[in-house]
């Protein structure tokens, strides 16, 4: 099986994983750059069917990204600081966070919708899916306007900028081998949220409208929505023909990607180094 590489900007740094190992990059407050990589643990070959492997994407998308955002943030947090990292600290944020997440993008645009009254589900859906991808490209801009979410942007440019230079097989001495790609990657989470986004307003033309039944239904189907849209992005992202379903999610990265100075691609080259240096010994063991 060929090689995958995929990840995310996580605090200070970058995330980068194949199938068998992490590894995590972070600028510490001192200047350097702190490395952690693990093993993954090896997955079943009945998950690596499709559709059902979009279920693995999804929950490695929140339980990896999760757990690599709190070790960044325990090894580029000064000391004084590190008490958000702590888990029960950490765990609180990720679950208002996951709650504002399905208050904003779930049930705002579906009660909203409910309430216009269209006679016609598809209308009704169409609508709702045209709201929550209205309110989501607003809550993504607002954020960017942040110092702390440009940073984060820059690395997820760099993470994408050493995807990039791993696939068209660079020379990786120098962050220079970094810098003529683009902060874009047709594989990026980013894009998935948007097929999400979209493939819930045909799937959800099905569901129950209004109150408590039709909340609950959708958030029901969010895991078949996320398998779906995963094979949909695997598809634009490796068949020539079908390049085109990749084109809403590099552009909508122009609001979630910037690009890295050459202090965020040198974190990025540590951790794209470290996570090939670990495929590298396990294929010679």
């Amino acid at each position: 099986m060929p090689l995958m590489l995929g990840g995310q900007a996580v605090y200070e740094g970058v995330m980068l994983r194949s199938q068998n190992y992490m590894a995590i990059a972070v600028r510490t407050p001192k200047g350097d750059i702190a490395l952690h990589s693990e093993p993954l643990s090896p997955r079943s070959k009945i998950w690596k069917f499709p559709l059902l492997r979009g279920l693995v994407a999804f929950y490695d998308a929140i339980a990896l990204g999760m757990r690599s955002l709190r070790l960044s943030l325990q090894m580029a947090l000064p000391e004084e600081e590190k008490n958000v990292a702590e888990p029960q600290n950490f765990a609180l944020q990720a679950l208002l966070g996951f709650s504002l997440a399905i208050g904003l993008f779930v049930v705002l645009p579906h009660l909203v919708s409910a309430k216009l009254g269209f006679n016609d589900r598809f209308a009704l859906s169409t609508f709702e899916g045209f709201f929550r991808i209205v309110v989501f490209i607003a809550f993504i801009w607002a954020v960017g306007q942040t110092k702390e979410a440009k940073r984060l942007f820059a690395y997820h440019g760099a993470e994408h900028k050493a995807v990039h230079a791993f696939e068209r097989n660079a020379p990786l001495y120098s962050i220079d081998s970094l810098k003529p790609f683009p902060p874009e990657h047709p594989r990026c989470g980013t894009a998935f949220l948007l097929f999400v986004l979209l493939v819930k307003v045909i799937l959800f033309t099905f569901l129950p409208v209004g109150g408590w039944q039709g909340v609950l239904a959708r958030i029901v189907m969010l895991p078949v929505v996320a398998s779906l849209s995963f094979e949909l992005l695997r598809l634009g992202a490796t068949k020539p023909l079908l390049n085109w379903l990749s084109l809403p999610g590099i552009w909508l990265q122009k609001l979630t990607t910037r690009q890295p100075d050459e202090q965020q691609l040198e974190v990025a080259l540590f951790a794209l180094r470290e996570v090939l240096q670990l495929e590298r010994a396990k294929v010679q063991r």
